[in-house]
């Protein structure tokens, strides 16, 4: 779910911030929240921080589009491991 949008025309960069679905989060568990980039209209991926609040995330998406973050792509080996590197 998009809880907010961080722009930046200059660098053309935009974040969204993400708040994991209630369904998706196992019992006992709370939701983990995350950013979506994006470079243009092209997005490259997203970042789940489990464990940590809406504020980190925030943080997170506002140093992407100010350019003090980067987005690595992972090298991606098969779907499992994909999964597996973005949820933890």
């Amino acid at each position: 779910m998009v809880l907010s949008t961080y722009t930046d025309q200059t660098l053309a960069r935009k974040a969204d911030v993400l708040k994991q679905l209630v369904t998706a989060v196992p019992a006992g568990e709370k939701p983990s929240f995350g950013i979506r980039m994006y470079i243009g209209e092209e997005s490259l991926g997203i970042e789940w921080y489990k464990g940590k609040n809406e504020l980190f995330a925030e943080n997170a998406a506002e140093n992407y589009v100010q350019g003090i973050k980067n987005y690595e792509r992972v090298k991606v080996y098969g779907r499992a491991h994909y999964n597996r590197l973005l949820i933890n």
